[in-house]
């Protein structure tokens, strides 16, 4: 996508994919938000404040205000990045659970609201107000997120990531209905796919149409929706941990996640000891067992945070790329950059990233305050 984030106007150019598609349907215009709409985001409202301009397309079975909602989803996958897959997935969802924003009000004290049908019991997506703004419910469906305080029914710990689409692995090979009902966990597995024609048919007579407001994408790295695995807090204790020690040498076996041996640190004691920084201390010493110990965090080379665990297979412990012979992991640390204790330069250093060699096999995230112990920062 051409689109440049934080411009004041963008357009994401429709292409042609070679896929049973003709239209993809990111043309739509980006007007980046006033200081007031800013402003007026306080930390956990959340709102994004989006509009559609212009007049609407006629659809068959469709009035003005499903339209719109199709439009605001198809803005928030592509403010993300996200391709047309994410679109007709997105539409599909909120067909299903909420006839495309008909359907939006909350079932009860924290019952699920909004066009996804999200939990607004406290440690999950949100308020009921929340999860109804069209933008920030599709956000939650395409990224997902953290959970910045649990209760007692809560998804998870405080930090725990409840999981979006792009954090299903593989999820742009899965049928579409197969990647929405693994974000979903509905009941009615197969009641997805019924809308899939109609969520086609429905992008394609929305491309072009403009839609006003503040990028979701900017907003995410705001107060209004707090994230841990941004590169600050405690995430930049990790990383400022890690390049505490450049320079350390290597060595294969040495050190712990309680810093440097006396010969020097190997490449999963190196990022074990950084996300100390943070109060963890779980991951475990091997690099493939760290691998599948996270293997419910997986992350797309696209959306790699600060932080994020890349793995290797460079053919010692089986085939070269391979998910089963992981023998190196580098830590992420932005601008294409990672840190790691490298055994082919014999000592802890800064180097590019590496996705496009045979060897990368995938990115881990650390859940977030899970195993935090008190005081630990």
């Amino acid at each position: 996508m051409s689109e440049k984030k934080g411009s004041g106007i963008a357009l994401a150019a429709g292409a042609v994919l070679s896929v049973p598609f003709a239209i993809v349907p990111a043309a739509v215009l980006l007007l980046s938000g006033s200081e007031e709409e800013e402003e007026a985001c306080a930390p956990g409202e959340g709102a994004q404040a989006f509009t559609v301009s212009g007049d609407l397309p006629e659809v068959d079975g469709y009035n003005a205000q499903q339209l719109e909602t199709a439009a605001i989803i198809m803005k928030v996958a592509a403010d993300n990045d996200l391709p047309y897959d994410a679109q007709v997935i997105g539409l599909m969802t909120a067909m299903r659970e909420s006839t495309l924003g008909v359907n939006t009000q909350p079932t009860g004290d924290g019952g699920d609201a909004g066009p996804f049908q999200q939990r607004t019991l406290p440690g999950w997506y949100g308020t009921a107000e929340q999860v109804q703004d069209v933008a920030y419910a599709a956000e939650k469906f395409f990224l997902g997120h953290d959970i910045t305080e649990a209760g007692p029914e809560a998804a998870g710990p405080e930090g725990y990531h409840i999981p979006g689409l792009v954090d299903v692995f593989g999820w742009q090979h899965m049928a579409p209905t197969v990647a929405a009902q693994t974000v979903q966990g509905s009941a009615h597995p197969d009641a997805y796919a019924k809308h899939q024609p109609d969520a086609e048919r429905i992008i394609a007579a929305l491309a072009g149409v403009d839609v006003v407001g503040a990028s979701p994408a900017d907003l995410s790295a705001s107060a209004c929706t707090p994230s841990a695995t941004v590169a600050n807090g405690d995430v930049q204790a990790v990383i400022d941990r890690g390049k505490s020690i450049i320079g350390t040498p290597y060595d294969f076996g040495g050190g712990s996640m309680d810093g440097p041996g006396p010969g020097g640190i190997d490449c999963s004691a190196f990022v074990a000891y950084a996300w100390t920084a943070a109060g963890y201390r779980d991951l475990p010493r091997v690099t493939q067992d760290q691998f599948d110990f996270l293997a419910a965090y997986p992350v797309t080379v696209d959306n790699v945070q600060p932080g994020d665990l890349i793995y290797e297979a460079w053919g010692r412990t089986g085939g070269v790329g391979s998910s089963t012979g992981i023998s190196h992991v580098t830590m992420y640390i932005g601008n294409d950059q990672v840190i790691e204790a490298s055994r082919s330069a014999m000592e802890v250093r800064i180097s590019p990233t590496r996705f496009n060699d045979p060897a990368f096999v995938g990115v881990r995230r650390i859940p977030a305050a899970e195993g935090a112990e008190d005081g630990d920062s």
